[in-house]
């Protein structure tokens, strides 16, 4: 709802006298002072004393006024030494009084002391230290009401930051359209980051309206000094405190970041902000602005010519316009750094005191040298030069700095690092309970529901546990249990997990350092790769072709009696280099499989979940229904979940006495982040993104390889692309040494990219579905100018 416009007429100074000397006794000199509703007088009395008497608007209630007056006694008793009004009582010695004026119209009466000083808005330069000295002061008052409460406090106030989405019904009162879109993108930006971390913030009464008109400061110390008008007071986000009062602070100034993050640090070191609150600084600012040009522009409709409506109008828009060329995250890690969130933490203590030796954090350079010390020197290190990521914001990482980079090829993080309905599912859940799948949890059941919704019908059975490693295996176990065979086909350069088992069945483990090469009971069919592989993109019949192969196997298996029981593969490899299977090549090679008595296994764990973009699975691309589905990697957006889902008739068979149990599977925070993120691709629209976006990337990419010849390929669907870099485009040669270059100079330029495939020429593109096409553009741009080094060349 939108508060309604002033309809009473301004009262004369002549009346103030009147109401001055009937209610207060006194006898002094009278001017108007500016108000938006109320009537607001300066009385100079003649012994020197000053005071604002305040005539309020009809519509006021009597809880309006007394809110703000108990609120002041409170103040002055907590904070004392705080400069702020007092309130002045009648001759009754009342607070407030209601009087019938000549008009006929009932008002409220009180007063207040008057403060001398300077208004903020009169003041230059603002410096650091005096927009630092209105945070520390608000932080004070918020300080002193920590225990003050008033029913008004609860009131509806169209300043509540947490009430900022009724600027949407009136989005239409601006009628320059631009204009217009910004302040809906602000709003949306409110909707998108702030709205889902509303739980996570603490809520106080606090002061609401540091505005430069409100705030006065000593023109001596240029510090604030106090601040005037506390209509606005109300029961709030803790956080809003600072972010309107930044909100005003960048009004007029080039940088916007700087002194708001003055305001906001003097904030934090009297009353300490959380992460999360830090977080939704940005955008409660913004909000803030926001409200208060759809309020001018609605209340110009009512009141053409109101100076008070339009007074800082221009200047919001402005600061709007500033912040529309300001990525939030860039901001927040600004915030983040202004609150002193990525200083290094000290030794650690004992709870005595005693200094225990052991780090919190560790400096880069110790990170490294620990990490050799105390981690296995097989744990590799992404990039010649190592990143220390300290945390990450849907499609973004942070190193320790703060630096943003934009993450193209982590595709754990499905719906984007940290997203906050995630995080958010993991904390409400994890402070409840967690434990095994012994008890009857209905979290476990919704998910499965859910999951089981998204499949075709053969696939009924779930089994959850946490790893794609953990679920491959179990698939296999389901495999050799329900056939009584051992033997599995895989395809070459194939990966399916860390495990013992399936080390084995993964040629670019067992075929490559520190492989102990292949066992007699695996075999290994080419991969149906038509840009590197015998038959070639252009061939009819290409699926046909390397079905065949697996044909072969198995007619060479069962005459060796050594009947298979499982075909597995990824549906669209990824270790390989992201490859695209031909048309009906799956299709061919279940058909062989069934009839030969075994069972297909598909490995959706890269690319499952609707990453592709035209189907939700990856084997849905080859219009197959496997026996057995993998799931892993993004099920959880990076919290361990996993999952194996068979048919009712394969799980029968594995119900054969011996229990299955895993300690952590299924268990209730992980299905609350599976729930999660089911919800956020449903509500998002993040597999139609992953289509539009990978569309756009895949033609932007094409064209860079007509114009750079080390791009022999590029291939993919939705958000899961490849580019092959090869020396020579007729032997397709590959350009291991340049797809290093590329991948470590995109890391210098704040790209994140990878390189996958046996020789570690193709660049792997598997970002969060929440890529932009923005991203697209960004990445491409920095490709291009990265493949016209002399580096890059396919002959060095």
């Amino acid at each position: 709802m939108m508060p309604e416009a002033r309809v009473a007429a301004p009262l004369s100074a002549d009346v103030a006298a009147r109401v001055a000397a009937a209610v207060y006794g006194l006898t002094a000199t009278i001017r108007l002072l500016p108000g938006e509703y109320d009537d607001n007088f300066h009385l100079q009395a003649s012994d020197s004393r000053a005071f604002v008497l305040k005539l309020m608007h009809p519509a006021r209630e009597d809880a309006f006024v007394d809110m703000q007056c108990r609120a002041l006694t409170h103040l002055a008793l907590k904070a004392p030494r705080l400069a702020l009004p007092r309130v002045i009582p009648t001759t009754g010695g009342e607070l407030y009084r209601r009087i019938t004026l000549e008009d006929e119209t009932s008002r409220l009466i009180w007063m207040l002391s008057y403060l001398p000083g300077t208004m903020l808005v009169e003041a230059r330069p603002h410096t650091p230290e005096l927009l630092g000295s209105l945070g520390g002061l608000l932080a004070k008052i918020d300080l002193a009401l920590k225990d003050f409460a008033h029913p008004c406090a609860q009131r509806f106030l169209k300043w509540d930051l947490s009430r900022s989405n009724w600027a949407r019904d009136y989005l239409g009162h601006i009628a320059n359209l631009e204009r217009r879109a910004l302040a809906k993108n602000f709003l949306n930006l409110f909707e998108e980051e702030a709205v889902p971390r509303f739980p996570l913030l603490r809520r106080s009464v606090i002061y609401g309206d540091a505005n430069d008109h409100n705030t006065l400061i000593d023109p001596k110390t240029e510090r604030v000094v106090s601040v005037i008008d506390f209509g606005d007071l109300h029961e709030g986000f803790t956080v809003g405190e600072p972010a309107i009062a930044a909100a005003y602070a960048i009004l007029g100034k080039e940088d916007p970041l700087a002194p708001a993050a003055a305001v906001l640090a003097g904030y934090h070191g009297i009353m300490p902000l959380r992460e999360e609150e830090i977080a939704v600084f940005f955008p409660l600012m913004a909000a803030r602005l926001a409200v208060s040009v759809v309020n001018s522009a609605h209340r110009k409709s009512l009141v053409a010519d109101d100076p008070y409506v339009t007074v800082s109008e221009e200047l919001a828009w402005a600061a709007l316009e500033r912040l529309g060329a300001i990525d939030p995250r860039t901001a927040r890690e600004y915030f983040r750094a202004a609150a002193g969130k990525v200083a290094p933490v000290p030794t650690g203590t004992s709870k005595d005191g005693a200094d225990t030796g052991l780090k919190k954090e560790f400096t880069f350079e110790e990170s490294l040298a620990a990490r050799k010390k105390l981690l296995g020197r097989n744990l590799s290190l992404a990039y010649e030069k190592p990143l220390k990521i300290v945390r990450g914001s849907m499609q973004h990482l942070y190193d320790e700095t703060g630096r943003a980079y934009l993450d193209v090829y982590n595709n754990v993080p499905l719906v984007g690092h940290s997203h906050p309905r995630v995080v958010r599912a993991i904390q409400e859940q994890v402070a409840l309970l967690n434990t095994n799948t012994r008890y009857l949890h209905d979290n476990i059941l919704r998910y499965a529901q859910r999951l089981t919704a998204l499949l075709p019908d053969p696939l009924q059975v779930c089994y959850f546990v946490n790893s794609g490693s953990e679920a491959n295996e179990l698939a296999l176990r389901l495999a050799r249990t329900h056939t009584g065979r051992e033997d599995v086909i895989v395809l070459e350069h194939a990966y399916h997990g860390h495990t013992s088992t399936l080390i084995d069945i993964s040629p670019y483990k067992f075929a490559g350092p520190g492989g102990r090469g292949r066992k007699p009971w695996v075999h290994v069919a080419p991969i149906a790769d038509d840009y590197r592989g015998k038959c070639r993109r252009g061939e009819a019949e290409l699926g046909e072709k390397y079905a065949a192969h697996v044909d072969e196997i198995l007619n060479d298996c069962k005459k060796k009696r050594q009947p298979v029981a499982a075909y597995i593969a990824e549906t669209l490899p990824s270790v390989a280099g992201q490859i695209v299977f031909p048309p009906n090549y799956l299709s061919h090679v279940y058909e062989r499989v069934r009839k030969a008595g075994a069972v297909c296994i598909a490995d959706e764990v890269q690319v499952g979940f609707g990453r592709l973009g035209t189907h939700f699975w990856g084997f849905g691309t080859q219009g197959v229904i496997p026996d057995i589905a993998v799931f892993g990697k993004p099920m959880g957006n990076a919290f361990p979940l996993a999952a194996v889902v068979t048919t009712r008739e394969i799980a029968a068979s594995f119900a054969n006495g011996m229990e299955f149990f895993t300690t952590f599977g299924g268990n209730p925070v992980a299905c609350a982040a599976g729930l999660a993120v089911l919800d956020v691709l449903r509500d998002e629209n993040l597999q139609q993104n992953a289509l539009a976006v990978g569309t756009q990337w895949i033609r932007e990419l094409r064209e860079l390889q007509a114009k750079h010849p080390l791009i022999g390929d590029v291939r993919g669907l939705g958000l899961f692309l490849g580019i092959d870099l090869v020396t020579d485009r007729e032997t397709r040669a590959p350009a291991t040494r340049q797809a290093s270059h590329v991948v470590n100079r995109l890391r210098e330029e704040g790209i994140l990219a990878g390189t996958d495939g046996p020789h570690h020429n193709v660049i792997k593109l598997r970002p969060p579905l929440c890529f932009t096409a923005a991203d697209t553009r960004t990445f491409t741009s920095a490709l291009d100018s990265i493949l016209l080094e002399p580096a890059a060349q396919p002959i060095a």
